[in-house]
This record gives C-alpha cells, structure tokens and sequence, in this order.
C-alpha cells in the first residue's frame, strides 16, 4: 500500500484540489436543496400535497396518467375544451420523468400520495442536478474558481429557485437542465476541436486520435440532450436555430482573422445531426396520423426543422470555404447570408403560408406578443408593469443583484473578448447569453433561463473585484497565523526518509522576519465580504420569502373544489379521457386545471387558453338568453366564480370578449394626502353583466342559476390584499310558475335562503302579466332541498300589487325538470 508521504508534491496538492472539489460540491447541492426545500413546509402543512401554480396540476394529472398507463403518456384529453376536447402541446418528456420517480418510489405500486409527492420533488431534484452542467460551463469559458462560486450563485438565484422548489411539477426546470447540458457538452466540444485544429484531414486518423473522438462523442452527448430538450418543449427547436447563429458569427470572426473554421461547422454539424437521428424516434412515437405538421406540437414539423438547421450549417461551411479560397472580403459572408435569409422569409411567405405562420408565431411567442399572451402576467416585459408603468421589482424579485451584475460582467467579458485573441467557447457563451438576455428582457417568465448566464457571470465579475482586494491572500493570513513560523521550525520530510532533528537546532533562534506572518488587512477583508454579502444575501432572503409564499391555490378554492368533487355527480373516464364526460363546468381560464384535477370534472376553459372565448362571452353577456345558449350548447352544469373574476381579472375578460374596460368603469387619475391615485367608478354595463349578477347579486335575479355552494373560508391573501370568496352555481331548467293575476299586474316570486355558511340572501323574481292576466316566473331553487348546500327557509312568497301573500312549494324534481307549476294568484 502506497504511503501518502510517498507521493509528490504535486499528486499530493491535485489529490487536495480534487478532494476540495468534490466537498465544494456537496456542499453546494446541500445549498440548492435547502433554497429549494423551503416552500416544503407551506405545501404539506394540510397533511397533503399542495402544488404551487396553476399549470402544475395539469402535469400532476398527465403524470397520474403516465403512472396508471407507463410508459403511455395523455396526448388528447376529453376534460379540457369541454365538450370537444384537445390535443395537449406538451411534449411528454417531463411527465414520464415524473411518473417513473413515483414508480420506483412506490416500488412499481405507488399510490397517490407517493405519485404527487414524487411530481412535487422531481423539479428539486433536476434543480440540483442543474449544478452540474452550469459548474461545467463556468470552468470550460473561464476556469474552476469562477464555476465554483458562479454554480453557487446559481444555487440561490431566485429566478431559478422559483421554477425548481418542492411543488412546482413544471417542465421549466427542465427546459434549464436540458439546455444547459446540450450547450455545456457543444462548448467541450468546440474547446477540444479548437486546441487541435480539428479539420476534414483529421478525420484520416480517426481511429487513433483520442482528442478527435472526444469532440465528437461531446458533440453526439450534445445532440441527444437537445433531442430530449425537443422531446420536453415545443419552443426547443429555436434553441437548436442558436447554434446555426452561433456558426455564422463565429464563422465571420475567424474568416476576419484569417482562421479556418473546420472545426466550428464539424461540432455545429456533427451536434445537429445527432439531434436529428435523435429526434425521429422520439417524434415518431408522439406524431399525429399523417404528415401534418405543426409547431405546437411534436409531429414532424420538429424533425423537418432540425434538418432545415443541418442544410443551414452545412451551406454557411460551403460558403465560408468559397470565401476563404476566393479570398473575398469578409464583409461578404454574413451580408450575402443576412440577405439570403431575408430573401427566403419573402418567398416562404410567397409560396407557403403555412411554414411562414410558424416562423411568424414562433417569433410573436418569443417576443411576447400575439394570442392571449398579452392578458399573461408573466409574459409582460422585465422591466414594465402590466399597464406599461416602468418597474424594477421584478428584477429583484427574480435576480436579487445578480442581474445587475451579470450585466456588468457582461461588459467587462465583451471587452476582454475584444482585448484578446477571442476563444470559439467565449464567443458562444457570449452569443449564448445576449440571446437569452433578450428573453428575458422581452418576458419576465424567461429569467430562468438567463439565471445560468447571470450566476456565472456574477462569478466572472465577482472575482475580478475580489482579485483587485487580494482578498484571497489576506483571508489566508486571517484564518493561518504564524504558518511562517511553523513551516521554518518543522523538519523537512524528504521521500522515502525522515531528517532527524539535532539538538542544537531546537535551541536556534529564528529570525524574526521568518518567525511573523504579516497582519491582514481588515479593509480589504471588510470590503471583499461586504461585496460578497452584496450578492448574494439579497437572493437567499428573496428565496426565504417562498417558505411562505409557495400556496398559489387559497383556501376558499381548495374548499369549493373538494365540494365539487365530494357533492357533484360524478363524470366518467377521468383515468381514461377518450371519451366525453356527462357534463361540464364552466369558469375563467385560470382556473380550469384545478377544477380538473382537483375537482376531477371537466373545464370548458383551462390554462391551455381553451374556450376562452366561450367564456369571456357568458361572464360579460347582460342577456340570460345567451348565458343560456352558450351552456346549453357547451353542455355546462356548473359555474364557478370568484371576486378577482368580478374584479381585478374582469378587464381580461373584456378584452377577450371583444369589450372596451372604459365601457364598464370610469378611470380616474385622482389626487389625495399619499399623492396620485387611479379610481375606477363602475358603469351600468359593469351591472347588467352576468358576472357581476351571479357573483355579487348571487344571481338572485337569474332564472336557470343557483347558487350551490360558496367558500366557507375566504383568505386575505391574494393579490390585491382583499377578501376571495368563490361560488359555485349549477345550471337547471328552472320550475315556471305560471297562473292568472290582473292585467299588467307585476308578479313577485320571493324565496328567504341561507347558503352553506350560514349567509342569509333572498332570491326575487318577477314579471309582468299580459293583458289577460297571464304570467310566468321562472325559478331554480327548490323549496324542499335540505341538505349542506343552499336551503330555503320557507316557500315562496308569491305576490301581486293589489293581493295577498300566496305561498308557493316548488320541489327539486320541478327544478331540474323544467316543471310548469300553475297558480292562480286570488283578487
């Protein structure tokens, strides 16, 4: 057995350095598990498992799925776009990913429990295991300090915490992960084929040049994860049109300088293709019938995209060679290409209208704009409110100051790359990080992604500051005193044999210059820490906030769902969604994903923007006609309403209906003793609207709505810090009272009601009789329904302008089948 004292020097320091890492490693996955654990406590604090969003519990639902069908995943289901159904757009990748965590915890037979607690992990566990390939990045562009502190930066940076603490089962973590690895394993491969000029000749050699496979078995790794980056979401392939931006820029920058660019387009094309023979698999599984083709979803759009990107790269390689051997200008190559590439949006638009719209509405998407993104809180700019007021707190909601100084290690790493000879895994960092600046800088929900860019640029900036204190050399001064000392009074160990001590030396005065160690200097050690501090203090505490925050469902919706669930008939084929369920419910889109899995009944409108327009038209109609209409025809049963929905979301809801918000409130820019303020004074359009009458009258004019339950718990906690409660009304043929009054006598029906909580409310209801004293009052609630929902307190009081009270009984069977009940009112 090899004695350590034995080694060398230098195999000692590299065993210590390798050693150092691996504990800085773990220490920094103990970091990102604690950041990311934090919400834990708020989630599980019912004894059950509470997810943190809204299109979480529609992933939590395909996973149920994929556990009951594995390894099937749910491509069309009968519960969303109630009663036609949709196609989901979600590639399955993330899903199956949860479904085979809850497999093997559950040991092949997991329950539900194990299932959402496995869906509720499963983005720590792909945040954590994101490290990895951001240490990989930092280290490869810069070196190993600077990946160590930048993956640290990373492991708090709120943006990225956000999307990958316990509960939020969404494939936003794992868009990070996968990115990250395929652009972390193109850069090696980029380095390895730069530092040995890799070209077409070193191909001769393949068999024996070690550095020759590396940067293709680099570029083949980089390929697969871009096609399981494709398997997991639809916008995927615009980050594989990255690495054909990448080639002309790097491209231009070498034919500049006089270099070859073998290698840019032997990684770029060897990375594309692999991602193409990758892809054809896994899109084949999941393609419709036939050879359509779509962006929105996985069919063979994705696979005919990626090959559109190889002919790219290897037309960008035949063109940059000509420029080389004709040695033209290399002003040439990219204004030849941006005006080819301009030349060929022109003609698709020309002669395909179809793949044009894709281009079209990828980029809208990108840039925020088109469909209902618009009404998406998170799709707004980074720096700009919903109602275009310039803001900063989403910045440091989502950065703390990481993104300030990721900007500024932007700019010291631009000039840097200027100064000196520009390395190709420096320029694709750079290209890399603009890129997904401007997603973010366009809509705020793309910070996590630039959260990688940002960290180890903070890192970047970080060191050199930290560099210009020599706080390195003044910690170590700090925390190893009288080193100098020590080392001049021990013996030196040489290999294989000790040196004895003599006597005398023992009695040696040692000078004193050897014998002290200088003092530190406190000023640098203060201004390093406080800079550190800085940095990163403002991000853990904005991440201690979601040890509270992490409930985005409130109680009063979790009340009226399990409700829905427990009091409602139950729908067929929730398991098995092919076929169509008995009836529907009908909300804002918002909330269709909790209706459908925790309510388990299916949504007109869901979080997919789904008859959204359905919606928005029986929420603003003023006609109970066409409220009618449009259940019948959707086949509704139920109405679920709730104060933001008449409140703070209404002017989304206009808008989609086509509406002007002026039409039903006068805005107002007021002043008081606090400063300026916005009051918004409700039109009469506002109250005839059949949101305004079923959430804030009740519906307590409305023939054919009752009201069949409201939250028992209204929470405070909302955003706009007032009181939520949520009602549920159900949609019935309605009993008509019909009878004989006097002519033109007004008809009053009038019922005394208390809700579940207790609430008293009365319902009223009336008409006018005809010429021949005939009338018809249509009513929904029965009289004798006693059980914990909506009850009456006594019959209805029917009565005219010159009669007395008449007391009329209507039973459920009378209400839900449309009964006509006659009555002659007495003179």
């Amino acid at each position: 057995m090899t004695d350590k004292s034995m080694r060398p020097p230098e195999a000692q320091g590299s065993a210590n350095k390798s050693k150092i890492g691996i504990i800085s490693l773990i220490a920094l996955a103990a970091v990102a598990f604690l950041m990311r654990m934090l919400s834990y406590g708020s989630l599980t604090a019912d004894g059950g498992i509470t997810f943190t969003g809204y299109d979480e519990f529609y992933h939590m639902r395909r996973i149920l799925y994929t556990v009951s069908n594995f390894p099937g995943s749910l491509n069309f289901d009968t519960y969303i776009n109630y009663p036609y159904g949709f196609e989901i757009g979600w590639p399955p990748f993330f899903d199956f990913l949860g479904a085979l965590l809850a497999i093997i915890l559950g040991a092949g037979q997991p329950d539900t429990r194990t299932i959402e607690f496995a869906g509720a992990f499963l983005p720590v566990l792909l945040g954590i295991l994101t490290i990895i390939p951001v240490y990989v990045v930092a280290a490869a562009v810069f070196d190993r300090r600077t990946a160590l502190v930048g993956a640290f930066a990373f492991a708090v940076v709120p943006a990225h915490v956000y999307i990958s603490r316990f509960g939020t089962v969404d494939h936003h973590v794992a868009e990070v992960l996968l990115s990250t690895i395929a652009f972390a394993f193109f850069i090696l491969a980029l380095k390895t084929a730069e530092e040995n000029k890799l070209s077409l000749n070193s191909f001769k050699n393949i068999s024996s040049d070690k550095n020759l496979l590396r940067s293709l078995a680099f570029s083949v790794a980089s390929g697969l994860f871009f096609s399981l980056f494709i398997y997991t979401w639809v916008g995927a392939p615009a980050f594989v049109s990255f690495i054909v931006l990448y080639a002309l820029v790097q491209t231009t920058l070498d034919l500049k300088k006089g270099r070859e660019s073998d290698y840019v387009f032997i990684c770029s094309a060897i990375t594309i293709l692999a991602t193409l023979l990758f892809t054809i698999p896994l899109s084949a599984g999941e393609v419709r019938q036939g050879l359509e083709m779509s962006a929105m979803y996985l069919s063979w759009f994705q696979v005919v995209y990626v090959l559109v990107m190889l002919v790219g790269v290897l037309l960008l390689w035949g063109f940059s060679a000509y420029v080389s051997k004709k040695d033209m200008d290399w002003r040439y190559y990219p204004g030849a290409l941006i005006l080819v590439f301009i030349s060929g949006i022109v003609l698709l638009r020309m002669f395909s209208v179809e793949y044009y719209a894709f281009i079209a509405e990828g980029l809208r998407f990108f840039s925020g704009k088109g469909g209902y993104i618009s009404t998406i809180a998170e799709a707004v700019p980074l720096f700009l409110t919903g109602q275009g007021k310039f803001t900063f707190s989403a910045v440091l909601g989502s950065f703390g100051l990481t993104f300030l100084t990721g900007i500024a290690g932007l700019f010291l790493f631009i000039l840097e790359l200027r100064n000196e000879k520009s390395k190709p895994e420096g320029v694709f960092f750079l290209v890399w990080t603009l890129f997904y600046a401007y997603l973010a800088l366009s809509q705020r929900r793309f910070t996590y992604l630039f959260a990688v860019n940002a960290s180890i640029l903070t890192s970047y900036i970080l060191w050199t500051l930290i560099d210009s204190l020599d706080f390195e050399a003044e910690v170590k001064k700090l925390i190893k005193p009288g080193r100098g000392a020590k080392a001049a009074s021990e013996p030196v160990i040489r290999t294989g044999k000790k040196s004895p001590l003599k006597s005398k030396s023992k009695n040696k005065k040692i000078p004193e210059s050897s014998s002290k160690t200088p003092e530190p200097d406190y000023f640098k050690l203060i201004s390093g820490t406080a800079l550190i501090a800085l940095v990163f203090v403002p991000s853990i505490w904005v991440c201690a906030a979601y040890a509270t925050d992490g409930v985005s469902i409130g109680p009063e919706w979790q009340d009226s769902l399990e409700w829905l669930e427990a009091s409602t008939p139950e729908t067929s084929y929730y398991l098995e969604p092919s076929e169509t369920p008995e009836y529907g419910v009908l909300s804002w889109w918002d909330y269709g994903n909790w209706i459908i899995y925790i309510g388990k009944r299916p949504a007109v409108s869901n979080n997919f923007q789904t008859g959204v327009e359905d919606s928005s038209r029986f929420f603003i109609t003023d006609s109970e006609e066409e409220a009618k209409t449009i259940v019948e025809n959707l086949n509704v049963k139920y109405v679920i309403t709730d104060t933001l929905m008449a409140e703070g979301k209404f002017s989304s809801i206009a808008e989609i209906a086509g509406k002007e918000i002026g039409d039903y409130y006068e805005v107002k820019t007021v002043t008081d003793s606090t400063g300026f303020k916005t009051v918004a004074t409700p039109k009469q359009a506002l109250l005839q609207t059949h949101i305004y009458k079923l959430h804030k009258l009740d519906g307590t004019s409305l023939s054919n709505f009752r009201l069949v339950h409201e939250s028992a718990i209204n929470s405070t906690e909302n955003k706009s810090g007032k009181e939520n409660t949520v009602k549920v009304f159900e949609y019935v043929k309605g009993a008509t009272l019909t009878g004989t009054a006097s002519p033109n006598e007004t008809v009053m029906a009038t019922l005394e009601l208390s809700s579940n909580t207790g609430r008293k409310f009365v319902y009223q209801k009336g008409d006018v009789a005809d010429e021949n004293g005939l009338f018809e009052i249509t009513v929904p609630y029965s009289t004798e329904r006693k059980d914990n929902g909506v009850r009456a307190d006594s019959a209805y009081s029917l009565t005219g302008e010159n009669s007395t009270v008449y007391w009329v009984k209507v039973n459920e069977n009378d209400v839900l089948n449309g009964k006509m009940i006659d009555i002659n009112i007495p003179d």
